[in-house]
């Protein structure tokens, strides 16, 4: 329980008792799970809009909830990452870009595209069984978290603030992550193989453009990864709404 509190301290916004800011890896395990419960809030968020807002507001209230839940904090990650990245330089001089905690263009441009993806995905879910892609999203995108930390090594050479979270090899923390790429099998067979096959293609190549890039990945190119998730997932359960 203390590792489920842990991740959700971390993962979330949600006040948490001080025991729960014991951080020694292990619950990295739990943010699948994590994921799920940010998925039930805002399927909650959604049906409050659903009820007494135009499809408009409700479309902005649910994006801005997965960014206020998670303090913003994968947002960042996507800025950051995308200046560093994109900026076409050394593995080093990368790093030092990523870190710094300015926003330039191409982090400023990460999170527009990324929030409007978001809104287009919340817009197209409007027919019955919409509702698996609003606990996926969220949950599958902190499942690829999970994936990093246990098949990659960390990019800094010199340590950092999220390399305790780093548990290469140490596949039982997997265990978890089986639950969310379950749900799009509620829908139909044809759906969850699919999401399935997008979601590890989408995670591979993501990661091995990190790889490529840094040598590994961070907290941030995380965030990036989450954000991007999110919006694919979304997008993903829009077209396939629209496209039964």
């Amino acid at each position: 329980m203390v590792n489920f509190l842990s991740a959700l301290s971390f993962l979330t916004i949600i006040p948490m008792p001080a025991k729960a800011f014991k951080v020694d890896g292990r619950q990295i395990m739990h943010f699948p799970l994590v994921g799920l419960l940010i998925g039930a809030l805002l399927y909650g968020v959604d049906t409050l809009g659903a009820q007494f807002a135009t499809q408009e507001i409700r479309v902005v209230a649910d994006a801005l909830f997965l960014a206020v839940i998670s303090g913003a904090l994968h947002l960042d990650g996507l800025a950051d990452s995308a200046d560093g990245l994109f900026s076409h330089r050394p593995k080093e001089r990368i790093l030092e870009i990523m870190q710094d905690s300015r926003i330039g263009v191409m982090g400023a441009l990460a999170i527009l595209f990324c929030l409007l993806l978001k809104m287009t995905g919340f817009s197209g879910l409007n027919q019955p069984g919409y509702e698996i892609w609003l606990f996926a999203a969220p949950a599958l995108a902190r499942s690829g978290q999970v994936i990093g930390l246990v098949f990659m090594d960390y990019a800094r050479p010199e340590g950092g603030k999220s390399q305790i979270f780093f548990q290469k090899k140490k596949y039982h923390l997997l265990g978890f992550a089986i639950i969310p790429i379950t749900l799009p099998f509620w829908i139909s067979i044809g759906t969850g193989l699919l999401v399935l096959f997008l979601f590890i293609t989408g995670t591979i190549l993501l990661l091995w453009f990190f790889q490529r890039g840094i040598g590994g990945i961070t907290g941030d190119t995380l965030g990036a990864q989450t954000e991007l998730m999110e919006s694919f997932i979304l997008i993903t359960g829009a077209l396939t709404v629209m496209n039964p």
